[in-house]
């Protein structure tokens, strides 16, 4: 039997990996722009189904202006590599603040748009709220999260070509 530790586990590039949580995390809470990119794949006659989701207008708007800053963090992971762009380290540093906040301002308007009988009426309206709840749990106590996003990949010295 090994005697090397399992944790933690690194990536490719010598950081600690993104935990699983956090992709599911963010499909949870980019749900608005992927209700939105779905809807765009069906033909004409379907585009209605978005209102299933989103029954006012403005419901979905305010959804999608929450969630647009998860946009610049998906942006962020995507250059956590060591040649990628320098600039985007100052959005990945705040990357957790960034996620609770957004976690949270969702919970509230989720739980705000529940409708006053859910539990009679659409029981599986609730699950949103309890998984949002859970993700902000998950923010405030994982220590993994926390180096993950203390770290940024040092930028590989490139040698200079000398013609």
């Amino acid at each position: 039997m090994s005697k090397t530790p399992l944790w933690p586990v690194l990536d490719d590039y010598g950081l600690h990996k993104v935990p699983l949580r956090f992709y599911w995390l963010l499909v949870l809470l980019l749900r608005p722009y992927i209700c939105w990119v779905m809807v765009l794949t069906l033909p004409q006659a379907q585009r209605d189904m978005l209102s299933w989701f989103y029954p006012k207008q403005h419901d979905f708007i305010v959804a999608c202006l929450v969630a647009a800053p998860l946009l610049l963090l998906v942006a962020a992971q995507s250059q956590r590599k060591p040649k990628g762009r320098k600039g985007w380290r100052h959005i990945w540093r705040f990357g957790r603040s960034i996620l609770l906040s957004v976690a949270c301002i969702d919970l509230v308007l989720s739980i705000m748009h529940l409708p006053q009988q859910v539990m009679l009426d659409a029981p599986w309206r609730i699950l949103t709220p309890l998984l949002l709840v859970a993700g902000c749990i998950w923010l405030l106590c994982s220590r993994t999260l926390k180096v993950v996003f203390s770290e940024w990949p040092e930028q590989a010295d490139t040698p200079q070509d000398p013609t």
